[in-house]
């Protein structure tokens, strides 16, 4: 999609709907000011924020569900108006987050006393087993005792440093991965044992003078002054819940127009904010905003579809077929601003690969039953079960065109050809694919060049004109002394031809500044040049050359399954043949689509990325990230 680099400019008052409609409509990607700001003295001058004070807002409302024990709510937009302001929310917000505050900070306390009542009754229950009070320990002049807890891990790192030294610690309790314990030592070595037990995390809990029976009962007191203070929570979040609702979404929506406007600049009073929108979404945007900010100004840059803007960003829009396909396209490279998209060229290309070297109904019956099985179970993702799909339909339709079911040639009555015997059909017709893929990679390039407006090498250059041109002579050629047929032009004058052809491709720079007074086309020494049309001639041969392969996986399809049939049929005259004959199929056939159809997936990638991306593709690009409503900084509940 064609590209606007938009600025936008106007009083800061306006700035919070300006960028409400930029927000709402998913189609606006900040950018920062120092792209299109230049001029140093200007950038001086433009002041920028980072902070979002909606965030406060947005963590403490959310106190009031976290209290209440309950998860947060979906938000949904909500008109903003003048009447919607940092202040009023700020008062809104308040009201409710100071009574859960006080809530909050009662329940911290009493949860803080009931840790200490319950490590307390660890501590009692422990030494009234062994027949003791809390004031046989801690009644004593002669020692320094200290009761608590830390992790196991910390506690075994305890008991390996107090080994030679005056200190004794007895583990009392160990659950939920801490250990409590009780540590002592002499008077005169406390100070070393605290510095000790500090740097393992040991917490302290003095211990009370009470006995199991009271602290049981105070626990239980506790216990249930904290399910009160719950309650209240709930009860107040319940008689109000469609009020509190509301109020978090509109704090929530705010929160995210603040997000896109910390991308904004100020000066002079006046904010400024810049970002990526699509052309064709331009207009319609711009209207609305217009309506409710128009004392803003708008200022529209347009990226022409040429390959050098690269730092615009990619936006794909393409039918829903092709848009699964465009995954396959990004496991490579995104496409770079301007580039051509192949995604359509692999979804025909990817199907048609697939197809002719897994070419059978029986399994890509079976591979479209296991997709849709795994993608219903959630094991796969769309788009790649949609691929998985459509490879599936054409391993089907070339099923049919060999005659082929589960490999079995012969069952079904072949329309094309039998892999097994029409081989040298089958070979011929792979290098024909092979031919037309280079062919379009170079025209592909050619469109690519030209839209960069380097006409030099997409003339003279190996990818190129002059190399395409060359690439067809040479096959035409190759292809007459197979067959035995006479060219009708003499081969002195072919030999020139194609001789001329190199030297256009080692000369490509000079012929550009020379005839096309060209200025953009690179100036690479001589050398250079001659061995990249070296190396160009070459890859015609070998990216050609790597297209049999098309034939050669079609009829290891065939032999592997024949290998399957004679192992069933090998077992069928022993006791209980039927049955092993049966599992063998059956796992055969399994171990095909499995393995053998992973093997030509990743031949299949293998032929578009090497061999064809190679003739045009650059990819690099940065996808299109619009802003949305929907994809928050803050992580609710939780803070940033």
């Amino acid at each position: 999609m064609r590209m606007l680099a938009l600025t936008i400019v106007g009083p800061k008052e306006e700035m919070e709907l300006v960028a409400r409609e930029m927000v709402l409509s998913g189609g606006f990607q900040p950018m920062p000011l120092d792209y299109l700001i230049s001029d140093g003295s200007i950038r001086a001058k433009v002041t920028t924020r980072r902070d979002n004070p909606y965030d406060e807002l947005l963590t403490g409302l959310s106190s009031l569900w976290s209290a209440a024990g309950e998860e947060m709510p979906e938000p949904f937009p909500v008109t903003v108006d003048q009447s919607l302001s940092l202040d009023r929310l700020r008062e809104e917000v308040e009201r409710v987050a100071s009574t859960v505050r006080v809530w909050r900070d009662r329940l911290e306390a009493l949860e803080d006393r009931l840790e200490h009542l319950e490590a307390s009754l660890i501590l009692a229950s422990a030494l009234e087993e062994a027949g003791r009070s809390v004031e046989d320990v801690t009644g004593t002049r002669f020692l320094r005792v200290v009761m608590g807890s830390a992790s196991d891990e910390n506690f075994k790192r305890l008991l390996d440093s107090i080994e030679e030294s005056p200190i004794i610690a007895r583990e009392i309790r160990s659950q939920g991965g801490r250990t409590w314990a009780m540590v002592m030592t002499f008077p005169e070595y406390e100070g070393n044992m605290r510095k000790l037990l500090n740097s393992i995390y040991f917490k302290e809990y003095p211990p009370l003078p009470l006995g199991v029976d009271q602290l049981e009962e105070q626990i239980s007191k506790i216990r249930r002054a904290m399910e009160a203070l719950k309650g209240a929570s709930r009860r107040r979040l319940s008689e109000n819940r469609d009020y509190y609702e509301r109020l978090f979404s509109r704090v929530y929506t705010m929160q995210r127009i603040y997000d896109l406007c910390q991308g904004r600049g100020e000066i002079s009073g006046l904010f400024v904010l810049s970002g990526w929108i699509p052309e064709d979404t331009f207009q319609d945007v711009k209207d609305r905003v217009q309506a409710l900010a128009p004392r803003s100004i708008f200022s529209v840059q347009d990226m022409p579809m040429r390959g050098d803007a690269h730092w615009a960003p990619t936006m794909l829009r393409n039918s829903r077929l092709v848009r699964a396909f465009q995954d396959v396209v990004a496991l490579y490279s995104v496409p770079s601003y301007g580039e051509i998209d192949p995604s359509l060229a692999v979804a025909i290309t990817f199907c048609l690969f697939f197809g002719f070297m897994f070419g059978d109904v029986g399994h890509g019956l079976m591979l479209m039953a296991g997709t849709w099985l795994m993608r219903r179970r959630g094991i796969m993702r769309r788009s790649f079960a949609t691929v998985l799909y459509y490879a599936g339909a054409s391993s089907i339709i070339f099923g049919f065109l060999y005659g082929s079911a589960f490999g079995v040639e012969g069952l079904l009555p072949s329309l094309w050809l039998s892999p097994m015997h029409d081989m040298d059909r089958l070979i011929g017709t792979a290098v024909t694919v092979g031919m037309l893929m280079v062919t379009t990679g170079m025209v592909f390039n050619m469109v690519t060049q030209y839209r960069r407006g380097d006409f030099g090498r997409l003339l003279f250059d190996g990818g190129g004109l002059a190399g395409l041109v060359f690439y067809w002579v040479a096959a035409t050629v190759l292809y007459a002394s197979f067959r035995g047929v006479a060219l009708p032009v003499p081969s002195w004058v072919i030999s020139l031809g194609l001789t001329g052809l190199v030297a256009v491709m080692v000369l490509r720079d000079v012929l550009a500044r020379v005839l096309l007074k060209s200025k953009t086309s690179h100036q690479e020494p001589l050398y250079l040049q001659a061995f990249e049309a070296l190396h160009g001639i070459m890859s015609f041969l070998s990216n050609t050359a790597s297209f049999v392969r098309l034939a050669a996986f079609a009829l290891n399809h065939v032999g592997l399954s024949l290998a399957v049939m004679m192992l069933s049929d090998m077992v069928k005259d022993l006791p209980g043949g039927l049955f092993f004959r049966g599992l063998i199929l059956v796992a055969g056939n399994l171990l095909i689509v499995g393995l053998e159809g992973l093997i030509v997936f990743i031949q299949t990638l293998r032929l578009e990325y090497y061999e064809f991306f190679s003739k045009f593709y650059r990819g690099g690009g940065r996808t299109f990230k619009p802003i949305g409503w929907d994809n928050p900084r803050v992580r609710i509940g939780g803070g940033l």
